[in-house]
């Protein structure tokens, strides 16, 4: 959606229901990244805690950069798997994909988006529903999460609502 229609579409919101234009523009974009996506695209959200840590998280990547629950999730479409948590963007070719499992990684009270060794990526509101992706050839970032240098993802670790539908919809397209 380009910025003169979330702009048109929050005013016209703010006329409808009398809210404040930034929490107007909010609503707009969260309810356009809510829109089901085109067919053969499956979204899976990002799981967040409900400890005062996983709340505060949340409320935070809402007001600082959209993020949160409900909006930051993985997009599986046939051909790319997106994933998307504030400034975090990272898009797998399917057929980089190696391996998709459940993850037993012990991640403690970490929440948010961290390179935890050379080319490991740790993306999560929670340390429930990890699955680990496995990525060859390597994916690059660039931008604010990398410091603005080119790094390299060959391993993805995500807390997902629904892991196990997650896995399923990538082994699919996968065989």
């Amino acid at each position: 959606m380009s910025h003169d229609k979330i702009s048109a579409a929050a005013r016209q919101r703010m006329a409808n229901t009398g809210e404040p234009y930034a929490a107007a523009r909010r609503a707009v974009i969260r309810e356009h990244q809510a829109t089901v996506p085109p067919d053969g695209t499956q979204w899976y959200q990002i799981s967040y805690s409900l400890g005062f840590w996983g709340r505060l998280s949340g409320w935070s990547d809402r007001v600082m950069g959209g993020a949160g629950p409900g909006v930051s999730g993985v997009e599986v479409d046939p051909e790319r798997v997106r994933v998307r948590m504030g400034s975090f963007k990272l898009d797998i070719p399917r057929a980089s994909v190696r391996s998709v499992e459940r993850s037993t990684a012990r991640i403690g009270g970490t929440i948010g988006v961290h390179e935890i060794g050379r080319g490991r990526w740790l993306v999560n509101g929670s340390a429930e529903g990890l699955v680990e992706i496995t990525i060859e050839p390597p994916c690059y970032l660039r931008g604010i999460d990398t410091l603005f240098r080119k790094a390299g993802v060959h391993s993805l670790t995500v807390s997902l609502v629904d892991p196990d539908g997650f896995i399923a919809a990538v082994e699919t397209a996968r065989t």
